[in-house]
């Protein structure tokens, strides 16, 4: 689907997974995030969480190639308006007590080391809170992507 046809789509949920779908293709699923705007970039990292989040928790956004883009959390979710969901991320973030490396390889390694039952516990707190979705994340998106929307192209 082009960007103008999901420009003219009406229902607010279809355009985001339609955006979302656009703009992931856009940036190779992450491999080229340079290929994104400042706006662009805060839309995949909040709906790439939520994807992985709801696919197998924060453990899984943290192990896979999604993880690099852990410390980007925080603003992205605050500059949404979703602060909440900024807090929640904070919260999975210092379960490990340190900063998580960008490389893939070397994060998994380190959570492989790290790997406890009081770190499971915390992030599997932090995905409780995630499923009660205190921010509207379809609307604050929308809501974001509508403000910005001269930077998504």
């Amino acid at each position: 689907m082009t960007l103008h046809e999901i420009w003219q789509i009406d229902d607010k949920e279809n355009l985001i997974v339609e955006l979302s779908q656009y703009i992931a293709e856009k940036c190779g699923y992450g491999e080229s995030m340079d290929a994104l705007s400042t706006h662009e970039r805060v839309f995949y990292v909040t709906q790439t969480l939520e994807m992985e989040v709801n696919n197998g928790g924060f453990s899984q956004f943290f192990y896979n190639s999604s993880g690099d883009f852990a410390g980007e959390l925080i603003q992205a979710f605050t500059d949404i308006g979703a602060f909440r969901t900024a807090e929640i991320c904070g919260e999975a973030l210092g379960a490990f007590g340190c900063k998580l490396p960008e490389n893939q390889d070397a994060r998994q390694e380190m959570l492989d080391a790290l790997e406890s039952e009081e770190i499971d516990g915390m992030l599997g707190e932090c995905d409780d809170a995630f499923y009660e979705y205190q921010d509207d994340l379809s609307g604050l998106n929308y809501d974001y992507v509508m403000k910005h929307k001269a930077s998504f192209t």
